[in-house]
């Protein structure tokens, strides 16, 4: 059986052997698995925020928001 050290070790070992052009996608990737490791309690933090928001202003919300996210992916085509 692999020791966290050791696969920690064979992970750096691997990374020293990745092109320099790939560098900037790596970073990118270990980013996103770094924002799933947030403690528990650091993502409750918002719980129950929009518990009061009014329905109207909720669905302009969202429909704001997924109109704003269809015009960034059009600009990024």
């Amino acid at each position: 059986m692999i020791t966290d050290t050791q696969r920690k070790n064979k992970i750096l070992r691997r990374i020293n052997q990745i092109p320099a052009d790939k560098l900037k996608e790596l970073d990118e990737f270990v980013s996103t698995l770094e924002q799933g490791v947030l403690p528990t309690s650091k993502k409750l933090v918002f719980a129950g925020a929009w518990r009061d928001i009014d329905d109207v202003v909720f669905n302009d919300f969202t429909n704001d928001l997924i109109g704003n996210r269809q015009r960034i992916l059009i600009r990024l085509d």
